[in-house]
C-alpha cells in the first residue's frame, strides 16, 4: 500500500465516521425534546465534533516521519493527483508505506 493509498483510506474512514454521526444525530434529534436550548447544545455538539473530524485531516501524520503532513495530507486524502512530498522529511506519497520496524 502506497503513502496516498494510506491516506485516502483514512480521509474515507473519517467520512464514513461523520457520516454515520450525522445520521444518529437526526435520528436522536427526531426523539429529542422540542425545548430549543437542548437542540441548540446539540447542534452545536455535533458541529464541534465534525470540525475536529475535518481538522484531524490537516493533521494527519506522515507514516515515514511520524510528523504532521500539513495541507498535502489532506489534498492528496481528498483525491488531488499530483505527486506530492511529506513537507518534513520529503518522501512522496507515491512510494509504499514504510515497514515499522525499519522506521527510523
Amino acid at each position: 500500500m502506497t503513502i496516498r493509498q494510506y491516506l485516502k483510506r483514512r480521509s474515507d474512514r473519517y467520512a464514513t465516521l461523520a457520516f454515520a454521526l450525522l445520521l444518529v444525530a437526526g435520528v436522536v434529534m427526531g426523539y429529542a425534546p422540542r425545548i430549543l436550548a437542548v437542540r441548540i447544545v446539540f447542534a452545536v455538539l455535533v458541529s464541534v465534533v465534525l470540525a475536529a473530524a475535518f481538522w484531524s485531516l490537516f493533521e494527519t501524520p506522515c507514516p515515514n516521519c511520524g510528523k504532521s503532513m500539513g495541507s498535502i495530507g489532506f489534498w492528496v486524502s481528498v483525491g488531488r493527483k499530483s505527486a506530492e512530498r511529506c513537507p518534513q522529511c520529503d518522501i512522496s506519497v507515491d512510494v509504499d508505506v514504510p515497514n515499522r520496524e525499519t522506521r527510523k
